[in-house]
């Protein structure tokens, strides 16, 4: 769990320093290891908390041309607002009327953003997982071999079966 402890906090802003080991928090993202490195600033003025967060942790992924195991850093930074009321979180639940708050209960002693902090951290591991020494190469460069053999789409041999739809006019 990654807690900020907000018990007799008055308003103000207030900094934090966090570090997590992954493997305590529950999570489906395998490519996370060692720890969340987390710098927190949590700006409170009455039962609203505003938390602004850069979040750190490796990833271990496989290169998606070479199958290479590589490691990189994955960086996040975002703002969660968390607005404290016991009968808003009663009557509709953690997410309230909208999506941009956070709906807690008044009398909770810190606030668990380990979900959170894992959403954008998992939105941040890249698409395409290239290793970085692959990042700018193309594909013929990496596997010469079989550059040859790749034949270029306007080379291909044309399917009988859909010469049809070249007389197709369109408006």
């Amino acid at each position: 769990m990654i807690k900020i402890d907000i018990s007799g906090m008055s308003d103000g802003e207030y900094e934090f320093e966090l570090s997590v080991p992954v493997n305590t928090l529950e999570t489906a993202f395998d490519e996370f290891f060692g720890d969340i490195r987390l710098s927190v600033i949590v700006k409170k003025l009455g039962l609203r908390y505003t938390l602004t967060a850069d979040a750190k942790v490796n990833a271990r992924m496989e290169c998606d041309r070479s199958l290479q195991i590589f490691e990189e850093l994955i960086s996040a930074n975002f703002e969660i607002v968390y607005r404290a009321n016991t009968k808003l979180f009663l009557e509709v639940g953690k997410h309230g009327e909208n999506d941009k708050e956070i709906i807690i209960r008044e009398d909770y002693k810190y606030i668990d953003i380990s979900e959170e902090v894992l959403e954008h951290l998992a939105l941040k591991l890249p698409m395409k997982r290239l290793a970085p020494e692959y990042r700018d190469k193309e594909l013929s460069e990496i596997f010469p071999e079989i550059a040859k053999e790749i034949i270029p789409d306007e080379n291909l041999p044309l399917d009988d079966r859909w010469s049809n739809l070249k007389n197709i006019k369109f408006n």
